[in-house]
């Protein structure tokens, strides 16, 4: 439509010079002023035609993260101490049926009642069987502990049978028709000096477990 309207007055100035000297149209004044208006449009459209300019993106401000410190957790580095526990052994007493009780080892008396003694030249098992009751050389040892409570009012099974080992003609067990069932100086009178008192105490130990 623009472009119609700039050249209509080509257009009209040409068909004046055709036709020669032709009256001007009442119009005339019109069109000069359309073409007035037309111009003014014109200039004012490219007065206010928008002007392209580059639009640089924005630019995106980084956000440091904000650490929030951890309080670190202590370990403890001491170990607490434990309580030292001592234990000191007590020697435990061997009884026997009759409740008599000695602190001796009866294992280290059972050794020492079948060992070869150079002072008198054998060993106690020699002549007293531990296993029975019935007589070797001496009387069989089997439930001593008992029998021995009941020989002399007074004793106990223990101390009976310490006396036996030490002085053994102080008492010697009566037979059936009550004289005594052994002769004296049967058994050796040096014990005393052959154990000590911790090796008779080891032998009455064991003897008690017969």
């Amino acid at each position: 439509m623009k472009h119609f309207l700039r050249a209509l007055p080509i257009v009209l100035a040409c068909l004046l010079a055709a036709c020669g000297s032709v009256a001007t149209p009442e119009w005339a004044a019109d069109v000069q002023e359309t073409q007035v208006a037309l111009a003014a449009t014109s200039a004012y459209e490219t007065s206010i035609a928008p002007t392209a300019t580059a639009t640089e993106p924005p630019t995106a401000t980084p956000v440091e993260p904000t650490a929030t410190p951890i309080p670190p957790t202590e370990v403890p580095t001491d170990t607490p101490e434990l309580p030292t526990l001592t234990f000191t052994p007590t020697a435990i007493p061997t009884q026997a049926a009759a409740g008599a009780s000695v602190a001796g080892d009866p294992v280290n008396g059972d050794t020492l009642f079948h060992e070869l003694r150079a002072e008198v030249g054998f060993a106690c098992a020699t002549c007293h069987n531990p296993a029975s009751t019935q007589r070797l050389i001496g009387p069989g040892l089997q439930g001593i502990g008992e029998r021995a409570a009941t020989r002399v009012e007074g004793q106990t099974a223990v101390e009976y049978i310490h006396n036996s080992i030490l002085h053994p003609n102080d008492f010697i067990a009566p037979s059936e028709d009550g004289g005594p069932a052994y002769p004296s100086n049967l058994m050796p009178q040096i014990y005393e000096q052959v154990f000590t008192e911790q090796q008779l105490n080891d032998i009455i130990a064991y003897l008690l477990t017969l």
